[in-house]
């Protein structure tokens, strides 16, 4: 059986929690709490060797790295869904998940890193709101909501693996209070992303509701 360590409170560890769902794959899910520690144990650190989450293990496969996970996922025992046979549309797939983690969550990161740490009781509340206008966040920012005009999804208006990968770091959104006003083709597809079943699965308590983290 599929086996994996993930928490629902990590982004990156819910995009893998959220697929296997929508894919009704049985997972032996393992909930590691990083933030207490407990990524640092020895039987984890032989799984994940930089003590994070998520980590998949299936057979002798040992993988971290959520986008790995989750594209092995949807080929693997998903049997190519959430992907396509068509190698133009799996590269326009491939291209959003690595603009994902090339861009669009290190931008993100300084931007939500201190409203996230006091949300996970980690750090004391920030002294400001977060940075929406930061100028290394904003060209991706509007970059996302170009492409969504007029669009569902991200690739061939279908929902597909860069749905959820470029989705995770936006499991922080309410709770940071994103302007969705602003971005309205990125809301309305924000939208859809929340109502999918396996989204609503994996939603988790401080990040599911908009709070008062200033």
């Amino acid at each position: 059986m599929l086996a994996l360590y993930a928490t629902a409170l990590s982004a990156n560890a819910r995009k893998p929690m959220a697929v296997a769902h929508h894919l009704a794959l049985e997972l032996d899910l393992h909930r590691v709490n990083v933030y207490r520690g407990e990524g640092m144990a020895p039987e984890f650190r032989a799984i994940s060797p930089l003590a994070k989450v998520p980590a998949l293990v299936d057979g002798e496969l040992r993988l971290f790295e959520s986008n790995a996970i989750i594209q092995y996922l949807a080929e693997g025992p998903g049997g190519g869904r959430l992907t396509s046979d068509d190698p133009a549309l799996r590269a326009d797939i491939a291209r959003w998940m690595f603009w994902e983690a090339s861009h669009w969550q290190p931008e993100l990161t300084p931007v939500l890193a201190p409203i996230v740490a006091h949300g996970l009781g980690v750090a004391p509340a920030p002294s400001a709101p977060a940075s929406w206008d930061a100028a290394a966040l904003a060209p991706h920012l509007a970059l996302l909501d170009d492409h969504l005009q007029g669009r569902d999804w991200l690739v061939a208006d279908a929902l597909s693996l860069a749905d959820f990968a470029v989705a995770g770091m936006t499991t922080y959104f309410r709770y940071a209070r994103f302007p969705f006003d602003a971005y309205p083709a990125l809301a309305a597809w924000h939208a859809r992303v929340e109502a999918l079943p396996a989204w609503r699965a994996t939603a988790t308590e401080p990040w599911s509701t908009s709070g008062d983290p200033h």
